[in-house]
């Protein structure tokens, strides 16, 4: 194997999860440009794997960017030394196989306690909502009481006995915890392999023992999915200039800012769009910046003492398991009272995103207020996520990065900056609707460090901008 293509496989195991999602968007170029080379190594890479999860990193990019054409089905099924309900989920989806394994194939912890001290145990009840996501434990617990039976209980014990099997090292408590207990973020290291593999033993051990079925067993298993098909091949836009240097811009003139950026980001969009919601944001070692800007709708109901705006739901009622496309129905327009200003972007992420993707996928948002009940269509491109209704483009979302993590302040969510855009024709409509309000709602964060890194004074401004 040539050195360059072994580091870019080991990519798929980096702390950082748009690393790995660049590795694995370099593979899947390799693999669709013939590189027979990238076919056998991720094959072989998947066959090292000795944990369910990691086994699934591979399989995930055959999945996501859609490759089964390049491999043999046989062969991958072969490699896979931990095969589990998602693996199995990804093999027929890729190889258009109907057939099931039998429930055995898939591994289970013995029964009787693992031999892990009260420190090891110590380490599951806090990293179960720290190195994954809290909806692990939540899905498990629901599980629980609709089954009647401990599934966080035999989670807890599957992954005692991982932890044992393979001695691996807790993470240095300053990559997840803030000073005041809450998390800073999920980095992908070690002991969140080992929570997601834990969890699939767990559903496969419920489906063993027939405290749940197959099917939903395996629809549970979803949550352990790497990548999205639907977002693979996203990528970021470049970092747009009028986006840099704004700690400085802010403090020299401070609501001014929020305008010429928001004037900027309109010189910068499709020929009749323009922008519906924007969040940029900077850091450096020192301090940060989030600026967030949304048209806000109401109903002569602007109040300029206290900002503040809803954002409209969404129902996605048709999209293919794994995949960010498929069909949604707007279940906003102007049969809302507006007393209440509403936000015209609303979030449009399926239930089933990837582990690497999430904090993208729930960044993504689209205008859906204002065209009434339809049924409308979301497509990922590979510079955008549109939203269409009939042939007819209504609103696209973009995204770069302010930085890379794990390098972002604690104090902020993600690193990541997007830009939704509508139809003039959708503003102006909304404009010259009879009673309505059309505004711009700026939210403004910044921080400020003092003595240390998590010694932060943060500032926080919300007003709104007429016009």
């Amino acid at each position: 194997m040539h050195p360059s293509l072994g580091l870019t496989l080991e990519r798929l195991l980096w702390p950082v999860p748009r690393v790995r999602w660049e590795a694995a968007r370099s593979l899947a170029k390799l693999i669709r440009s013939g590189n027979k080379g990238a076919v056998d190594g991720l094959v072989a890479w998947i066959g090292e794997r000795d944990l369910e999860s990691e086994a699934l990193l591979g399989l995930g990019v055959i999945h996501a960017f859609d490759l089964g054409e390049y491999f043999l089905e046989e062969t991958v099924r072969r490699s896979i030394q931990k095969p589990s309900l998602l693996s199995e989920w990804m093999l027929r989806k890729n190889f258009n196989k109907d057939d099931r394994s039998a429930v055995f194939r898939f591994s289970i912890s013995p029964n009787s306690s693992a031999p892990v001290g009260e420190n090891d145990i110590a380490l599951f009840e806090r990293y179960k909502t720290v190195a994954v996501a809290p909806v692990f434990l939540y899905r498990l617990e629901r599980l629980g009481m609709d089954r009647n039976y401990g599934f966080v209980d035999r989670w807890r014990h599957d992954w005692a006995w991982l932890q044992q099997t393979n001695n691996a090292m807790a993470p240095d408590t300053d990559f997840f915890f803030r000073p005041d207990g809450r998390k800073s973020g999920m980095l992908h290291m070690a002991q969140g392999e080992l929570l997601v593999s834990a969890y699939l033993r767990t559903l496969a051990y419920a489906m063993h023992v027939g405290k749940i079925k197959g099917g939903e067993a395996e629809k549970q298993a979803m949550l352990a999915l790497p990548i999205n098909r639907g977002l693979a091949d996203v990528e970021p836009t470049a970092c747009p200039d009028w986006s840099r240097n704004l700690l400085s811009r802010w403090r020299e003139s401070r609501q001014k800012l929020v305008e010429e950026i928001w004037r900027d980001a309109q010189k910068n969009v499709h020929a009749l769009e323009r922008p519906a919601a924007l969040k940029v944001i900077e850091s450096n070692e020192k301090d940060f910046i989030e600026v967030k800007v949304d048209i806000v709708i109401g109903r002569s109901a602007l109040n300029e003492w206290e900002p503040k705006a809803e954002a409209p739901k969404w129902n996605w009622v048709n999209n293919e398991a794994g995949s960010m496309a498929g069909d949604i129905h707007l279940c906003a327009d102007m049969g809302y009272d507006l007393v209440t200003p509403m936000k015209l972007g609303c979030r449009v992420a399926p239930r089933h995103v990837g582990r690497i993707d999430a904090g993208v996928a729930l960044e993504v948002k689209l205008a859906c207020l204002g065209l009434g009940w339809q049924l409308g269509r979301v497509d990922c491109r590979a510079d955008c996520i549109e939203l269409a209704i009939g042939e007819e483009v209504q609103s696209r979302w973009f995204h770069w990065y302010a930085n890379w993590e794990p390098t972002k302040h604690w104090n902020l969510d993600s690193n990541i900056c997007c830009m939704t855009t509508t139809t003039q024709t959708l503003v102006h409509a909304l404009s010259n609707s009879p009673g309505i309000e059309v505004a711009l709602l700026a939210q403004v964060r910044l921080g400020e460090r003092k003595n240390t890194h998590y010694d932060h004074k943060i500032e926080e401004d919300r007003f709104w901008i007429k016009g």
